[in-house]
């Protein structure tokens, strides 16, 4: 597992922090992922029920389950990145390299992001007026892929199937993705991808905007 530094949001006052970024993460590490999370979903889901609210509006990875997801590390296109902050895990995502092509760019390689999920704690849920603890996490990671494609030769490219309530977020200025239609082979989720030219500007301006 190697390692490097990354800045995040502190929301609490508003200041950046130094947080750590690892690669080359093993399927254990996802059943410890779980083991940290699985609480604090719980605790969310506990008081969601609570108060009645309706389930089309709940987090929409309140379901997920890390440590069932250790077998996509054991496949050899796959790749795990995690960003810690204090002892904690604030921040995860699974890409893979040969499943998927570019649909904008006439077949060519891309890196597929197959999960990406910040820590329930720095979630914010409007329906129990909760604010996260740090914020940028999903963008660091979602830069991390580009990085990758661009170290694989893909020039950047970058696909995914969002999740709904995700989607501002990855056709927003943090990631500057071009929606491709509902995916009948994925859920009916929507596929998006970075194109080579949005990658570049990605690379060039170190994933800010």
């Amino acid at each position: 597992m190697s390692q490097s530094t990354v800045n995040i949001l502190r929301r609490a006052d508003d200041q950046e922090v130094v947080a750590t970024l690892r690669d080359g993460i093993k399927p254990e590490d996802l059943a410890a992922i779980e083991r940290e999370w699985g609480p604090y979903r719980a605790k969310i889901k506990q008081e969601l029920v609570r108060l009645g609210i309706d389930k089309r509006t709940w987090p929409q990875s309140l379901h997920w389950d890390w440590s069932k997801k250790g077998p996509e590390l054991k496949l050899l296109e796959s790749s795990g990145f995690i960003i810690e902050f204090e002892g904690a895990t604030q921040g995860i995502m699974l890409t893979k390299t040969a499943s998927y092509v570019s649909r904008l760019e006439g077949g060519k390689p891309l890196v597929y992001i197959d999960y990406l999920e910040s820590a329930p704690w720095n979630w914010n849920v409007q329906e129990l007026q909760r604010k996260g603890e740090f914020r940028g996490v999903g963008s660091v990671l979602f830069y991390v892929a580009v990085l990758q494609s661009e170290q694989e030769g893909f020039r950047g490219r970058v696909g995914l199937h969002a999740l709904p309530q995700a989607e501002s977020f990855y056709a927003g200025k943090e990631c500057r993705m071009t929606k491709l239609g509902l995916d009948a082979n994925k859920q009916n989720l929507p596929y998006y991808e970075l194109s080579r030219k949005e990658a570049q500007e990605h690379l060039s301006d170190g994933g800010e905007k």
